[in-house]
Order: C-alpha cells, then structure tokens, then sequence
C-alpha cells in the first residue's frame, strides 16, 4: 500500500483524456462543480465531470504504476487501495480550475498554447526545432488526441496565472528552517549486527500433535485457491499488421516530411570579435589580410587582449536566429571577408573548421519507415477488424464460431489460480492483456462468455470459462511438508528470537558489541554516516534500521526485524549539522522549504475554491462505474 500510495503524488492528469467509458450506450456525468441543479432539467453553469474522465484516470494510475513496478495492479486491489476515489479528487480538481478560469476571466489564446507546445523539447527533433510528427507520434503512443493535449497544456498554463499570486521568497520563519535542517541533516555512524535465521541449525520436527495443531490453527494459510480453465480471442494489432499496405510513394514521402531524423547537422568550429561598430570590425578584418592573427587584429584596434571569444563547435540553432546564425553558416572557412551585424554588435568572424552535415541514404532507412508507416495505419485496421467481430459475435452468440469466420485462433488456459499461476506455482498466463484475460475468467460465470472488451493498451479479448475448480481447505496429508516447513521456520524464528534478545541485553549491558557478534561467529559492521532518510544496506542498515538509529542515544542498541533475521543497530558517531559552515545548503534548503509551504497555500487556495463553488458527486454512478463486472 506504502507503494501504491507513494506513487500516487497529486497531481492536475495532465495525461487524463482517453478512451470513453461505455456504460449502456450513454455518457453519464459523474460530478458537478459549482452552478445550479434544476429539477428535470440539468445543471444550469458551473463545470461537469464525466465518469469517462475519471475511469481513464484511474487506467492511467494503473499504467504509471506498471511502468515503475513493472507489475500492473489488478482492478480489485487497485479499489481496495482507493485508486479510483483518488482519480475521481485529481479530475473534480481540474474541472475547479476550469471554472476558476472562467469566472476570473482567464483567457489563454492558441498562440500561446502553440508556443508553449513548441517549447517543450520532448516534442523537438534532431534540429532542436519543434517537430510535428514527433508530436504526433507521442501523443499516439500516449492515446491523447491533440484536442485533449492543448486543452490540458491551457489549463496549465491558466493555473500558473492562477496561483501566481502566491510568492514563496520568505515564507519559512529562519528558526523554523533551521531547526528543520538540523534535524534532515544530522548523519549517524552506526554499528551492526546482523542475526540471520539461519543461525539456528537444529530445529526439530514436530511431533504428529504439533503438526495437528499448528494444521488447524493456520488452516487458511495452506488452503488450495479457486482454479479456472478458460478460452479466449485476443486480436491485437498484430494481427492485422499483414493487412497493411504502402506504397513505395507514401514511403519517400515520409522520408522527406522526417528528413532532419535521418541525419546530422552541419557543426562549424567558431572564434569571433566583437566590435561596436563597423568601421572597427572592418579594421580588424583589413590587419588580418595583411598577414596579423585575429587576436593581434583585435587587441590592435579594440586594445583588448581577450577580445577573442571561442565559440567552439557550434549547430546553427545554437546561434541567435537572424544574420549572426546566417552570415556564420555562409561563409568559408577562415576569416569572413565581411563583419556580420547583429542585435549585439558587429561580429568578425573566424571558421576554424567544417564538419558536413551528414543524411542517412533513404535506402538505409526505408524499411524502418514502412515499419512505422505500418504501425500508424494497423490501429485503423485492428478497429474495423473489431468491429465486425462485435457485430458477428452479437449474432451467433458463441466466440467459438465468430473466431471460426474472421480465422482468429481460440487459445485456451487450463487450470490458473487468480494470478495467473498453476497448481505449482508457475506463472502460465503470460503476454499481452494477461492480467485482463485472468481476471476476466474469474469475473465470468462457468460455461458463459464476456463482452467484448478493451485493455488499456488497446488490445481487445473476449473470454469463456470453460470451468470452475472452486477453493477448498485440503487435508493435512495433501499438504504435510509445507506444513512441516512452515512450523519449522516459525520455530527457527522464535529461538533466533531469543538469541537476539540475549545479545541485546548484554550489549545494552555495557558489553562489547564485537565480542558478543564473535561469539556467535558473526562480525559487527560499521557503516558509512547516513541522514534519517538513508540505508546503508550492504551493511545491513535498512531504512527501518535507520528509523531506529536515529532514536537511540550513543552507547544504546536496539534490534529491528526484517524478513530473515534481525539486525542490533547501535550508534558510534553523531554529526551534528553546523548551520555556519553549511551555510549554502541551508539557504538551498530554505528555498525549499518555502516552495513546500508556497505549495500548500496553493492546496488551500484551491480548497477554498472548491469550498466557494460547491461540488456535487453522483455516488450511483461513480459506484456503478466501478462495480466488478456482471457476471454472464
């Protein structure tokens, strides 16, 4: 949960406009912000939040999660953690600022959104220009149209005018900050033990009394789960990729729209002397023909030693667009002939050499870019493929017989637990929907068939379970050796339990943390000095461990527990922060501080907003929305 929740920074989705949500053939709106509800007829202003918006929230925390774990929550254990209530907040809190903007007049034009697009340089290409299929590309990588794109980037940008009146220069009181930083940037030298499990060796077997009543008292430890077997049509983009035709034609096309893709700018080594006018700048020009260097020429008529700057190698964007970045990506090596003049002066100009621009050879390239052609065009082609198979499967009613006529293969699991795993644990549900197509199965009642459905990444499945082995507790005998592991860890647990506490009491006792590790043929570790908020785990110091660290006095122990063993952590060394030798990092923290205070008057501020507008939320439609799925 820890995980989950850390991941789940709040946050305005600026990602958040996806995929519709079907929920009986119409859009239904989940909540409302400000304006007034008349009987019969609606809402009357104010802004509308639909239930789409916050289902493809929630999908998207499901992603952004899967991309930092690389394991996707299932739907149960996502609401469970309330992913779904915390993606409902993220949207009612745009659809504030929304209607913030509205009533404060807050107009952010197409030029400026434009603008702001351009300047972000994941949209840029090799040239460092904004780059429109690459815009495009991310965005269909992404699933979000471009509407949805530039309505969240004014958004962003009406809320920066927003909350622009709050300032963060001074808002931490200095003793505030200061106790702060003395208390973040304390660091400890710790001593530790570690005390593995597996120190004790000679843990006996339970006698048939002990396995009995361990057996009963930890029953739902060992039941055997739920298994189902099921069949399933899965038709990706993959399976229509054969389909996809282009020509020869739209190839060179795409190779001359992407041009600056396929290749390297040209790169020029520069030096230049700047002058105030032009008849200085032509002084020097005329001293270097008769033979002087351009820093003789320059020092000559400017008096000035190092009135020669050294651009070095430089791309043309990298020069002020205009005469300057022109005049420089014109002329010959050596010295221009002619001073270039440019908002800053008159520039003499020295090319010291020329690296050629290279363009990869379309026939080195054309291949990747049917690829690419290929794969914008088979999303088209999946969809028309997934249409008619909805239409035809509402027909004949049997997945079976539709695969049949659209020559779709019907793959089939046998026997997999909720987690996609067999009977001996091996993962058998692997590849793309997997986590889906499990959890539809078990969603589906036995001998029945689902709707057609879509995953987040655009794949489409439909799924029968064929059948259902329901959970049972299983008899001792079934089951005997991994009850007798079990019993034997927790034994071993218990009197590794008690050698720890013997070591601590003597080491507490004013003993010698050393010779207490070496009588149990262990070794005392110290580690490196660490802030509250960092492990040492190679030494054995947890995040845990530090925690405890942190509360011991010098001279004093304390286990802390971890899965296999248990580590006595004692501090050797404290190192206070020295708030007039750190006094640079305290100045870099109070800035901090003050941003993180900056922030939460922004929370309140849109507290308060949400407090004067009102917000009204259709609980039977954002339950139904994410009700488990019915049963067939």
């Amino acid at each position: 949960m820890g995980v989950l929740m850390t991941m789940l920074i709040v946050s305005f989705a600026l990602w958040g406009i996806g995929d519709m949500l079907k929920m009986g053939g119409r859009n239904a709106d989940v909540a409302h912000v400000g304006g007034t509800h008349i009987p019969l007829y609606g809402w009357l202003g104010g802004t509308s939040v639909s239930i789409e918006e916050v289902r493809d929230r929630f999908n998207r925390q499901l992603e952004q999660i899967q991309r930092q774990t690389g394991q996707r929550p299932e739907q149960e254990q996502a609401l469970r953690y309330g992913l779904h209530i915390r993606a409902l907040e993220d949207v009612v809190q745009r659809a504030v600022i929304d209607n913030a903007m509205r009533q404060y007049g807050l107009v952010v034009s197409e030029a400026e959104v434009l603008a702001e697009i351009a300047r972000n340089p994941v949209f840029q290409g090799t040239t460092g220009a904004f780059d429109p299929a690459k815009f495009r590309a991310l965005l269909q990588q992404a699933r979000i149209s471009e509407a949805a794109y530039t309505a969240d980037v004014r958004r962003q940008i009406a809320s920066t005018q927003l909350f622009s009146t709050v300032r963060t220069e001074g808002l931490a009181p200095a003793s505030f900050r200061d106790d702060i930083f003395k208390m973040e940037s304390e660091r400890r030298v710790a001593e530790v033990v570690y005390i593995p499990d597996a120190i004790v060796v000679d843990v006996p077997k339970p006698t048939a009394e002990q396995l009995g009543a361990y057996f009963e008292a930890n029953k739902a430890r060992f039941q055997i789960p739920e298994f189902r077997a099921f069949s399933y049509v899965l038709m990706t983009v993959d399976d229509v990729m054969g389909q996809v035709a282009v020509t020869p034609e739209q190839v060179k096309q795409e190779f001359d729209a992407r041009a600056a893709e396929f290749g390297s700018p040209e790169k020029r080594d520069v030096d230049q002397a700047m002058a105030d006018s032009e008849d200085k700048a032509k002084k020097i020009i005329e001293a270097t023909k008769a033979g002087k260097s351009l820093e003789d020429a320059a020092k000559e008529v400017l008096g000035n030693a190092d009135g020669v700057v050294k651009l070095g190698p430089v791309l043309k964007k990298d020069l002020p667009a205009g005469p300057l970045a022109d005049g420089v990506f014109a002329a010959s090596q050596g010295i221009a002939p002619e001073p270039i003049k440019s908002a800053l002066g008159w520039h003499v100009i020295r090319i010291n050499n020329i690296e050629a621009g290279k363009v990869t050879p379309f026939e080195q390239v054309k291949d990747k870019i049917e690829a690419d052609l290929k794969a914008q065009l088979a999303p088209d082609l999946l969809i028309k493929l997934v249409t008619d198979f909805e239409r035809s499967l509402s027909k004949t009613q049997s997945m079976v017989a539709t695969a049949q006529e659209f020559n779709l293969k019907v793959r089939t699991v046998e026997g997999v637990d909720a987690r996609g795993q067999d009977a001996s644990g091996k993962q058998v549900v692997i590849g793309p929907a997997a986590s889906e197509l499990v959890q539809t199965a078990f969603a589906t009642r036995e001998s029945s068939e689902s709707q057609l459905l879509e995953t987040p990444k655009g794949e489409y499945f439909v799924v029968r379970t064929d059948r259902v082995t329901p959970a049972r507790t299983p008899a001792l005998s079934e089951v005997e050796q991994k009850v007798i592991d079990a019993w034997q860890t927790e034994e071993r647990r218990k009197l590794a339990d008690q050698k720890v506490k013997e070591a601590l009491e003597k080491a507490n006792g004013g003993g010698d943390l050393a010779a207490i590790a070496k009588d149990l043929g262990l070794e005392l570790r110290t580690t490196k000095a660490v802030t509250r908020y960092e492990a040492d785990p190679g030494n054995y110091l947890t995040q845990q461990a530090t925690q405890e660290l942190f509360r011991l006095p010098l001279g004093k122990a304390q286990s802390v527990r971890s899965a296999e063993g248990s580590a006595i952590v004692r501090p050797k060394e404290i190192q206070a922060a020295d708030l007039a030798k750190d006094k640079d990092a305290l100045d870099r923290f109070g800035k901090q501080l003050d941003t993180m205070i900056a922030n939460d008057l922004v929370t309140q501020l849109l507290g308060a907003l949400r407090a004067k507008y009102g917000v009204t939320v259709n609980e039977q439609v954002f339950a139904a929305a994410f009700a488990p799925q019915q049963q067939q």
